[in-house]
């Protein structure tokens, strides 16, 4: 299953695109970055200058140069530069791989608050990367980053809830996590939906209406087998509940959209 409300910042969504698809993690071929400021300015000032430095760098492609003005912003507290540092660890791009040190910079960026970094150091414990596997802390940390909107966290816990993983199956906090991740946009928790509401789950009220709904807007968004169900769906439904899900869709999409 898939995944605007929990986006990172234009920033930082840049600079993990470039680290994820795997830019040259050398410099341009000028020369290297001078050496960090020694500071004797305000931490959150200092903090900030080296993280659009690390930015800049970022978008040149420089990964090498970037990582020690990520490092020194990182150091001084800036949540952001703590995720990218991490990221980087964890994905070994301008560092060695260091799954220990990215789960460090992953939590000091966690308890700022930065969601990104909860969600990642989540998927960590759940998936045992290089830590011991922990579900109770792995679901403790989605739920940090879900409560802020983060909807992969939120979609995460309904697929923990609905599966069983780590935790027991609880099908109505399946779907309280799947709804709001369906309304923010997440595909693949709309899919879950339709699945929910059309055939028996226990603590879920069967509705073929709002599963139509749900199941038109995955199709909508190309999810695949979302259309075929929504049409297998469609064949079982009176013209008035067909009337109901097409308004209901439609208000789905548009509170989605605001």
């Amino acid at each position: 299953m898939d995944r605007k409300k929990t986006a990172p910042s234009a920033a930082i969504l840049g600079c993990m695109l470039l680290l994820l698809a795997g830019c040259a993690a050398g410099g341009s071929g000028g020369t290297v970055s001078p050496d960090p400021p020694e500071s004797l300015r305000p931490d959150a000032e200092v903090a900030g200058e080296s993280f659009r430095k690390a930015v800049a760098l970022s978008r040149e492609g420089r990964i090498v140069d970037a990582v020690q003005w990520y490092r020194v912003a990182a150091e001084r507290g800036h949540p952001e530069a703590q995720f990218m540092l991490g990221t980087m660890y964890r994905t070994g791009r301008g560092v060695n791989r260091d799954f220990a040190a990215a789960a460090y910079w992953y939590q000091q960026a966690s308890v700022a608050g930065n969601a990104w970094a909860q969600f990642s150091l989540g998927n960590m414990h759940i998936r045992g990367e290089g830590l011991p596997r922990n579900p109770h802390e792995g679901v403790r940390l989605y739920r940090m980053a879900a409560d802020q909107g983060h909807r992969e966290a939120q979609y995460n816990l309904g697929a923990l809830y609905y599966n069983g993983d780590g935790v027991a199956v609880d099908y109505a906090e399946a779907e309280t996590w799947f709804s709001k991740a369906a309304g923010n946009g997440d595909t693949a928790s709309q899919f879950a939906l339709g699945r929910m509401y059309s055939t028996p789950h226990n603590g879920v009220r069967l509705d073929r209406v709002r599963a139509h709904a749900w199941y038109t807007l995955a199709a909508g968004n190309d999810y695949p087998g979302a259309a075929a169900a929504a049409r297998r769906l469609e064949g079982k439904m009176s013209a008035a509940e067909r009337a109901s899900s097409r308004a209901m869709a439609r208000r789905f999409a548009t509170e989605i959209a605001q």
